[in-house]
């Protein structure tokens, strides 16, 4: 495994404040998601908007989030890591507070596409800060807690939330506690964070690459896009072909120009990391596994098991909970063992409760759910957490910023696709038997009394789980090269 090329000089004490200050940004964001999803419904009803609302806020969140990960994870080079950090959660402040006082959908999209920026420039260098303060013999606890821990409580904590401040104060209270708790997090980073983090890697005269920026958020929005109308069942519209190979020559302009450009918006040469690349590559495959389940299983609970969403919601909690227990376990362990094996493991892990998830029947049992979901929450609580040490560690002190940006790109393609691949093979059984081929279909009166619709889900849900199985072990044996490499 490559060592990072510098360790932090940062006394102990600051460190672990500092990772405060990441880890509170990061339940910020995460928990963020959860709360929107239970006020939605009351938002749509102040706001007069109807279901599509809740399809563009997500929309225009992911595609800004995405656009500006990588951007923002250059200027982090440029400036320091802790100016972005300011600047993220002032701009999540403001947009939060205001999105609270919206008074129109257009006002509600216009102010989360404003919030999304500010997640990107807080989550696009929050591995880049805590890989720049903390040494190879801790890093991988912090990152356990900040990148594992925290993150698993704040999904689950998010819906918890929103259910409590939206009935007790409406659905405007959740927008005003995020932007509160940015507020917070802005005073804690300029106290707590060392002034280390403030000073750029490298020289503040590099010109930024706006041609790369451009051509980059272009190419990402408009793949990201697509999916999502795959997503929505229209693959077969020629709008939908059309907006993909829109995207697919932007990126490769893209990548033409950072080939030739003297100071690139990526340098391309960390991909010549084997480390890096083929890590990605399983993080990638991990995040595409864990978003098919994550978009089929509720369905499944609902519709084939007839749970209403409070049960269904808390059968899936093994998952994010089996990751925030294991993430600082597994994080010491990849400071000490082999990330390359770990991560290899756990995506084994994934694949066998995949597996046994596939084959659940229309009889199973709360028990046999909730042991298939834990297992899978074991899986990713296992490989993370060593995933992300393992390519932080093994990026140039001087592109820490990058290397956070492309690991936020990567979780983001990798949920992006996942949902889309679940989409359209259950898409595709469902179009066979009933004539329609998206998941909106099913609708939230679900599909017991309609034995054929049930059935054709119940194929496709099983071909989409195995089919996320394949990938999970093939992203174990991915895991494992750079490890037989350094053997070699």
């Amino acid at each position: 495994m490559i060592k990072p090329r510098e360790e932090s000089s940062s006394p102990r004490r600051s460190r672990w404040w500092s990772l405060a200050v990441a880890s509170l940004a990061t339940l910020i964001v995460t928990a963020d998601s959860g709360q929107l999803s239970i006020a939605m419904p009351l938002i749509m009803k102040d706001l007069r908007a109807d279901l599509s609302l809740a399809s563009w806020i997500a929309l225009v969140y992911a595609l800004v989030t995405a656009s500006l990960y990588l951007p923002c994870g250059r200027l982090s080079d440029v400036l320091g890591v802790g100016k972005l950090f300011l600047a993220g959660f002032v701009l999540y402040s403001v947009s939060a507070f205001a999105a609270g006082m919206a008074e129109a959908p257009a006002q509600m999209i216009f102010f989360r596409a404003a919030q999304a920026a500010g997640s990107a420039l807080i989550m696009a260098n929050n591995f880049a800060l805590i890989t720049a303060l903390f040494p190879r013999e801790e890093r991988g606890r912090a990152m356990g807690i900040a990148g594992g821990t925290v993150s698993a409580l704040g999904y689950t904590l998010g819906p918890v939330l929103g259910g409590l401040l939206t009935h007790s104060f409406g659905w405007r209270a959740n927008f005003y506690l995020s932007g509160s708790l940015a507020i917070i997090g802005f005073v804690a980073a300029r106290k707590l964070l060392p002034t280390e983090s403030f000073k750029p890697s490298e020289d503040k005269k590099t010109p930024f690459d706006i041609t790369g920026a451009i051509m980059f958020g272009a190419g990402i929005s408009l793949l990201l896009f697509s999916l999502a109308l795959v997503q929505k069942g229209s693959w077969r519209e020629p709008a939908v072909s059309s907006t993909a190979l829109f995207a697919v020559a932007a990126l490769g302009v893209f990548i033409r120009l950072e080939k030739r450009a003297t100071f690139p918006l990526l340098d391309l040469k960390i991909f010549r990391i084997a480390a890096f690349t083929l890590g990605n590559i399983a993080r990638w495959f991990s995040f595409i596994t864990m978003s098919v389940s994550n978009l089929l299983m509720p369905f499944f609970l609902q519709l084939a098991l007839g749970l209403d969403p409070l049960r269904a919601g808390l059968l899936v909690a093994p998952t994010p909970f089996a990751m925030a227990l294991l993430a600082p376990l597994t994080g010491w362990l990849s400071e000490r063992f082999s990330a390359e094996r770990l991560c290899a493991v756990g995506l084994a892990v994934n694949g066998a409760a995949l597996v046994l998830l596939a084959f659940l029947q229309i009889d199973a049992t709360a028990f046999e759910v909730t042991a298939g979901l834990a297992l899978l929450g074991i899986g990713m609580g296992i490989f993370q957490t060593p995933n992300n040490n393992l390519l932080m560690s093994s990026v140039p002190r001087h592109r820490l910023g990058i290397g956070s940006s492309v690991l936020s790109i990567v979780r983001s393609l990798g949920y992006s696709v996942g949902a889309t691949l679940a989409a359209m093979i259950v898409g595709h059984f469902l179009l066979i038997a009933t004539g329609e081929m998206s998941l909106q279909t099913l609708g939230g009166a679900g599909i017991s009394g309609d034995t054929l619709a049930l059935a054709a889900f119940l194929r496709g849900y099983r071909w989409a789980y195995l089919t996320a199985a394949a990938i999970a072990f093939a992203g174990a044996a991915v895991s494992m090269w750079p490890a037989a490499e350094s053997k070699n």
